[in-house]
């Protein structure tokens, strides 16, 4: 029979992985009121009383089952009862007809994300644990996922300067509910759990009915790419920190002779991470387009390719990435507005904020460049930046004053109350260690 954690267990725990927390730490708790999220609740109420920290438990309110109403009641009767903080989100938008759980994830992960940001917590802990890192392996396996995705959850990720920590990742869900039993805890269970409609719960269905050798055989298949993967990571890390330049206006630089000697599997994996991150996408282009430019166009110098929305060009020693253009004025308006005190993401790719004033935002075109080619020419030349390039820029307005960013004198910038800074939805190594 599965044993409760224990206290000691608990906080042995947080020291082996490593987490880093400041003093007297502020942190927030993902709490969906299940006996995962309440065995969270209990040891992390235990840890923070005895680092003199502050613990917010946040239920987030999807508005897609009545029972939802009975779960933030006891959310915050739980909270009062322990002397803690709590907040209930909601999400109040149009629901989507398709992908309805995928959308309800990313939502949910932005708006508590958001709140912690604004509320000074820099730390998020999930319940997840090791059955539903098993059954994401599972589905991804079953997809044919390559090597460095044939992994389950991660016990650590960053998004957006909030750490997310997941302390359970290596421990079974029998575990977790019996520290709720002895603790004496009810918790509540989530109906959307028996839908076989959802392929999350498929998979647990098909997992929990595999003979003990299959399950066991599954297991150790899952470790070992687990382990892979995170060596992948590594690796992939290893080689953008020693042979990649990234310039913050979007241009990306490969050492192509480094990157020439890497294996066909690698460098397919290479560019995906960079054109995901330089188009501002969330999906990776596929593998098909990528061995198509590296069979066709690779080995040729001043080359220029398209594909997923970004520009490759080759030159001899040399590949450069950045964003398409056309696809920019395809895709974004041509001018909108940013009010003071606000910020916007701007084609997926560059967070603006300003804090003085409202700020226009246009696209940038020839007609905007004659009227300040004078003014920025001499810096466009010395930092080198392809006219091509600085198309991809967003131009801004400032009190009748336009903008080119990265250009401007991050001082006058700054003196603006003006702020643009590269910020993609997913970043070239997404994985913690």
């Amino acid at each position: 029979m599965s044993e409760a954690i224990t206290n000691a267990e608990f906080s042995s725990l947080l020291k082996s992985h490593s987490f880093v927390f400041e003093t007297n730490p502020s942190v927030a708790i993902s709490f969906s009121c299940g006996s995962d999220s309440l065995a969270l609740l209990i040891l992390m109420n235990n840890w923070i009383k005895k680092h003199k920290g502050l613990l917010t438990l946040i239920y987030f309110d999807h508005r897609l089952r009545q029972e939802s109403y009975l779960e933030s009641k006891y959310t915050k009767e739980v909270s009062r009862k322990l002397g803690i903080n709590y907040k209930i989100l909601m999400w109040n938008e149009k629901k989507p007809k398709t992908s309805i759980m995928q959308k309800a994830r990313e939502i949910r992960y932005k708006k508590i994300i958001n709140f912690c940001k604004q509320n000074g917590i820099i730390t998020v802990m999930t319940a997840h644990h090791l059955d539903d890192s098993l059954e994401t392996y599972y589905m991804k396996k079953k997809r044919n996922a390559y090597t460095p995705n044939l992994s389950g959850i991660p016990f650590k990720n960053i998004q957006d300067q909030v750490q997310i920590l997941r302390p359970f990742i290596n421990y079974r869900k029998a575990r977790l509910i019996q520290t709720c039993k002895k603790n004496k805890y009810k918790w509540f269970e989530d109906p959307s759990n028996q839908n076989q409609n959802f392929e999350r719960v498929k998979v647990r269905s098909i997992i929990a009915n595999l003979s003990d050798n299959k399950r066991s055989r599954l297991y150790s298949e899952f470790k070992i790419n687990s382990y892979e993967s995170k060596f992948f990571e590594i690796q992939l890390a290893k080689f953008f920190i020693e042979n990649m330049e990234f310039n913050e206006y979007g241009k990306f630089t490969i050492n192509k002779k480094k990157f020439k000697i890497q294996n066909r599997f690698f460098q397919i994996e290479v560019l995906k991470r960079i054109l995901v991150t330089c188009s501002g996408s969330i999906y990776s282009p596929r593998s098909r387009s990528i061995e198509f430019f590296l069979d066709k166009y690779f080995k040729l110098e001043n080359v220029k390719f398209t594909i997923h929305s970004c520009i490759i060009i080759c030159s001899s020693d040399k590949i450069f990435i950045f964003r398409e253009y056309v696809k920019i004025k395809n895709l974004n308006p041509q001018q909108l507005t940013i009010k003071k005190k606000a910020s916007v993401i701007w084609d997926n790719r560059f967070l603006i904020s300003s804090i003085f004033e409202d700020i226009k935002c246009f696209i940038f075109n020839d007609k905007i460049w004659l009227k300040l080619k004078n003014h920025y020419k001499l810096i466009k030349d010395s930092q080198k930046v392809p006219y091509e390039i600085l198309k991809t820029l967003p131009v801004l307005s400032y009190k009748n004053q336009m903008i080119i960013p990265f250009l401007t004198d991050k001082k006058k910038m700054v003196s603006f109350g003006i702020s643009v800074s590269f910020k993609p939805k997913i970043p070239l190594t997404k994985k913690n260690f």
